[in-house]
């Protein structure tokens, strides 16, 4: 498959819309994985520490490769160590710790790339990426069950007005079941929190016609219903970004939101270890629920439809809703 693009490819500025990625893996040592970042893309590898590295001067900003968990980066564990009698202070007793812990960590917790912003035309050469790992036998969401690796896509917002982030919130609602399917979303990811759908009164509310909220308001709505950052479509970062510190109000670990213009889009597996699996193939998803945003009338006859049926009674997911959500897709 192509690596497909939206139909909007510029933002309301006129400037080219980008797209961040986040992949998350194990079976590598930072070490491995930043040298393969600036083999491909150029660049610097700058060790941060022995769980965090950056890779600086690529042609679109600096990727990050670290070892996803904020105990190790933020060295918490230090003060952990401490509290039960350990003698962190010394140098070497600390160096020999930390690689304990980074190849402990590497088998539990996973690795994580996170790229810097790149323009939707250059987007299509992550995939030298993704194929570069899979080369060096990266382990990805299937490779074991305690896995719930995920392939998080930022794709920077062609338009802030509340209007738009609604239309786009709508076409998310009204295809999350089908994407679900489609993309063969690992049940070791659905019992984790980190992916819990919208609750279904918030649905109800901005599938309505008569939803026009302003900023404001799409903010307020959206915290009374969501205070979290576990959605799988995660909005924090677009609406701190637009309202500041307001839209973080009653969220759990709101300091770990990174104000940004863009959507937080969490849903897919990372499958990176799978000959078959590709980035566009992810991609591809948010580029329908991009085309049926921009349809607002096929958007409102599904709402109605959607609105209408009962919801199932135990299933997370709506096999029968999914199975229709083709139909309307090809029509």
């Amino acid at each position: 498959m192509e690596f497909p693009l939206p139909e909007a490819h510029m933002t309301e500025a006129g400037e080219p819309r980008r797209l961040g990625v986040e992949l998350e893996f194990a079976g590598l040592d930072l070490q491995t994985i930043s040298a393969k970042v600036a083999e491909l893309y150029g660049g610097t590898v700058v060790p941060d520490s022995r769980f965090a590295h950056r890779i600086t001067g690529t042609p679109w900003g600096t990727f990050k490769a670290e070892i996803d968990t904020a105990l190790l980066k933020d060295g918490g564990y230090l003060e952990l160590l401490e509290s039960l009698g350990f003698n962190m202070r010394e140098a070497l007793y600390k160096e020999r710790m930390d690689d304990l812990l980074a190849r402990v960590a590497g088998t539990v917790v996973p690795h994580e790339i996170v790229t810097p912003p790149i323009p939707f035309v250059d987007a299509h050469r992550l995939e030298e990426l993704r194929a570069a790992l899979q080369a060096e036998q990266a382990q990805g969401t299937r490779a074991s069950l305690v896995y719930a690796f995920g392939l998080h896509l930022n794709p920077e917002a062609a338009s802030l007005r509340p209007d738009a982030l609604v239309r786009i919130l709508r076409a998310f609602f009204l295809l999350y079941d089908w994407l679900h399917v489609e993309g063969e979303i690992d049940w070791s990811r659905r019992v984790t929190p980190y992916i819990n759908d919208f609750p279904r009164p918030y649905r109800a509310l901005v599938l309505n016609p008569d939803y026009t909220p302003d900023t404001n308001r799409l903010i307020d709505d959206y915290l009374l219903h969501n205070p979290t950052r576990n959605r799988v479509l995660d909005m924090l970062p677009m609406l701190t970004y637009l309202g500041g510190d307001r839209a973080l109000r009653g969220v759990p670990e709101a300091h770990l939101v990174s104000p940004r213009p863009a959507f937080h889009y969490r849903l897919p597996n990372c499958r990176v270890d799978e000959p078959e699996w590709t980035l566009a193939r992810e991609w591809q998803g948010w580029v329908w629920v991009e085309w049926l945003a921009a349809r607002p009338e096929r958007m409102h006859r599904m709402a109605e439809v959607y609105l209408g049926r009962r919801p199932p009674s135990i299933a997370r997911i709506d096999q029968e809703w999914a199975v229709q959500t083709r139909s309307w897709l090809r029509a």
